[in-house]
């Protein structure tokens, strides 16, 4: 069994959780986790970019000389696209960059990402009920008692609508993220240092790695 500690607030070890080594066995399939990086990526691109061809720019209706017996080069208009204020040849246009993964694709990516963090003993669950108000300063502690606050971490809530109190003591420390188990995805797994969980997701945790499913 691999363990992984919980800590309280005040950043001190107050209890393990266990996960199966059954479950962290096999080889992490980076071919998955590449794949839906990619596609994550290209998904956020707004694909908005245009630039005018040498049709789209103003002027250069006509020919600005004739063919030949000038002793200058031919010429068929002012706006081509090796003369000042041409159009742009083979420039980008707009585009749509969406790269569409199976649901299990995606599944099977975000499994891989936390079983990553898991076998690099980069996840720590968090009991954090006794806050009354919501400070900053509360969590900023908390990163810099377990030595994460030079660390991108990413806390992971239960319940956007009961942790209100939360949220609004993680959302303004610099290197922290936050997301709902629920909604979590493989890149923000990747893309973090730390993974912080709260300690009422492990059966949850342990279910989604076992089955597949977030419930």
């Amino acid at each position: 069994m691999v363990k992984l500690n919980i800590y309280d607030i005040k950043g001190e070890i107050v209890g393990e959780k266990e996960i199966s080594e059954e479950i962290l066995k096999k080889q992490i399939n980076k071919d998955v986790l590449y794949y839906y990086v990619v596609s994550y990526l290209a998904n956020q691109r707004l694909g908005t970019h245009s630039t005018k061809t040498r049709g789209e720019v103003s002027g250069g209706g006509r020919k600005p000389w004739r063919q030949k017996g000038t002793g200058r080069a031919r010429v068929g208009s002012i706006r081509n696209p090796i003369w000042r204020h041409g159009g742009v040849a083979f420039g980008p246009k707009p585009r749509d960059y969406y790269i569409n993964l199976p649901k299990k694709v995606k599944r099977k990516a975000l499994i891989e990402s936390i079983r990553d963090k898991i076998i690099e003993n980069r996840i720590i669950f968090l009991k954090a009920e006794n806050i009354e108000t919501p400070k900053t300063k509360i969590f900023a502690n908390f990163l810099k008692k377990i030595g994460f606050e030079n660390e991108k971490v990413l806390f992971i809530f239960k319940n956007p609508d009961e942790k209100k109190k939360l949220i609004l003591s993680v959302r303004n420390i610099k290197n922290a993220r936050y997301n709902y188990f629920d909604r979590m995805n493989a890149y923000e797994i990747l893309n973090s240092d730390r993974l912080i969980l709260e300690d009422n997701l492990y059966e949850k945790l342990k279910n989604f790695l076992e089955g597949g499913k977030v419930v």
